[in-house]
């Protein structure tokens, strides 16, 4: 068998086997002959790799062919968009208080977390392409993307990744019940900030109920608002008392905020924003790992507005050491079309003073 990308596949290929089990695709058989386009598409849309048998191909595997940043994109989106589709029927399934379907999204979180290791520049990218909502399901894939891009970065062992990945998607599942309105303003009475502080606890107790959960991600999720100086909570821990993996959350948490439009402020660039989180070293946020998720974000991290030296406006989508910045003209952020080209950091003018809006690729 040959491991090959799903953008090397043609109609006439014998697929063996694909990269992920039974229940995260929506394919019957995993060894089978492509006839069609849409067997084509379905596998580009909720594959990264297969493994194909030459021997029983009527079309024989040629030179690789690498998909294009476009590509790339839309099959991202698609799949997150099927993880946050069973996030979203969770949610409403325990609010309803009916029988959760919790092993088919924990199959879901699973292959997305390693899709996320494997293509991480991606990922990252698009979570620049938001849908215009502030929902927690949006929240929650946001975190979720830039948290496991700040895992592999730091070098976590992918022995943990799906309960890291878990407690990163559902870190804010005690706030199902929350009321509407303490979504929509800036500033809160006193039981709404005692219903803020008691979330964790609330988060906690709905996913030991479902007694699926690892002790693990239930205690990062717990502890993921504790803050080193000792002025968070639930229980005010401080300092290595608090796991690495909530003091991770906590500071993802804290960039994906600021940098997501709220109902009531407008989200900041990503360079405003990691200014704030050095600003919160030693007080909210762990110095070492602050440092280490700035340096994860790179120069000027995904989605920066810049201009380069000959005056035009545009924003970077990746960056590769040896390439340099992939970046793309601003006017055509907001759309489908993206125009990519290669740029190194002596390109680069200065940040610009701009705080991007985005739309899903769909």
């Amino acid at each position: 068998m040959i491991k090959t990308s799903v953008y090397n596949l043609a109609i006439g290929m014998h697929v063996s086997k694909l990269d992920r089990d039974w229940l995260s695709t929506s394919f019957f058989r995993h060894s089978f002959l492509i006839n069609n386009e849409t067997q084509l598409k379905r596998l580009r849309a909720e594959c990264l790799f297969v493994f194909i048998d030459n021997d029983k191909c009527k079309t024989k595997l040629l030179s690789p062919i690498q998909p294009t940043p476009t590509e790339s994109i839309q099959s991202a989106g698609i799949k997150v968009k099927q993880t946050k589709k069973l996030l979203i029927k969770f949610f409403s399934q325990l609010k309803q208080g009916v029988k959760v379907d919790t092993k088919l999204l924990i199959s879901s979180i699973n292959t997305l977390s390693r899709d996320v290791f494997n293509d991480t520049t991606t990922y990252l990218y698009l979570v620049k392409l938001k849908e215009k909502d502030d929902s927690l399901s949006e929240k929650s894939m946001n975190v979720f993307i830039f948290y496991l891009a700040f895992a592999k970065h730091i070098g976590v062992k992918k022995t943990v990744l799906l309960e890291i990945g878990t407690a990163a998607i559902l870190h804010d599942i005690g706030m199902i019940s929350a009321p509407e309105e303490l979504f929509k303003s800036a500033f809160l009475n006193k039981d709404e900030r005692k219903f803020i502080t008691n979330h964790t606890n609330v988060g906690i107790e709905i996913l030991a109920h479902e007694k699926i959960f690892s002790n693990l991600t239930i205690k990062i999720i717990k502890s993921h608002h504790e803050n080193v100086d000792g002025s968070g909570y639930p229980d005010g821990l401080s300092g290595r008392d608090i796991s690495v993996y909530a003091r991770m959350l906590n500071i993802t948490c804290m960039y994906e905020a600021l940098t997501r439009d709220r109902i009531y402020r407008k989200a900041i660039s990503p360079i405003e924003a990691v200014n704030t989180l050095v600003r919160n070293i030693n007080t909210k946020l762990d110095a070492r790992l602050t440092l280490k998720f700035v340096e994860m974000l790179g120069l000027y991290p995904i989605g920066s507005t810049v201009y380069l030296n000959n005056g035009h406006l545009v924003q970077i989508i990746s960056f590769n050491d040896k390439a340099g910045f992939c970046v793309i003209p601003y006017e055509t952020a907001t759309t489908k079309s993206l125009k990519a080209i290669l740029v190194q950091a002596e390109d680069i003018d200065k940040i610009a003073g701009i705080n991007s809006c985005f739309t899903e690729v769909s």
